[in-house]
């Protein structure tokens, strides 16, 4: 990389300026050195401790990076791969804790039980309940999916739509009598 200095004596804006290539700090050519060197290394050890190979190449990746942050404030440069080693422990500790700690919060999993609705449904096929459903007028339908699927009261479905009872009946009675004109007695 290069940069671009003003000429001695010369002026910024208005004076040419030349290109001196950029020296690398003594961090990045020490801590390149270091990767070159003992990059492979690490990640085989780092492998050992995490049991994965992809963990390992992001466990050793960050341990680098986090030396070169570090690399002014080393008491000894020379026991850098121990620093690295060390990082790399600690990631695993982390890791390790992170997943524990997931595993006591994760969700049970739940198993899929099949319902008189799955049962009824699986005879028609789903796409064809689906298809009638939404051929319903639209009063029809909100009643009949709010009081068949959502298991609402009548006095909640004529709440929710502003509607009397009266006619979340006649809706729900309407749109049955259409499902199983197109479905059969699914019930």
């Amino acid at each position: 990389m290069e940069a671009l200095i003003d000429p001695p004596g010369g002026r910024a804006g208005g004076a040419v300026l030349r290109a001196v290539p950029e020296v690398p700090s003594n961090r990045e050519t020490e801590v390149r050195a270091l990767y070159e060197e003992r990059h492979a290394e690490l990640v085989r050890f780092a492998t050992f401790i995490l049991g994965d190979a992809h963990a390992a190449e992001d466990a050793a990746q960050e341990a680098f990076m986090r030396v070169y942050d570090a690399w002014d404030r080393l008491e000894d440069p020379e026991r850098a791969v121990a620093y690295l080693r060390a990082t790399i422990v600690n990631l695993s500790r982390g890791r390790h804790r992170r997943r524990l700690v997931a595993e006591r919060h994760q969700q049970p999993l739940l198993t899929l039980v099949s319902s008189a609705e799955d049962d009824a449904i699986g005879r028609v096929g789903r796409s064809a309940v689906l298809a009638a459903v939404s051929a319903l007028p639209t009063q029809q339908r909100a009643c009949v999916v709010m009081r068949h699927w959502l298991r609402m009261s009548e006095s909640e479905i004529a709440e929710t739509l502003d509607v009397s009872i009266g006619s979340v009946r006649t809706h729900n009675k309407r749109g049955i009598q259409a499902l199983q004109r197109k479905l059969g007695d699914f019930r």
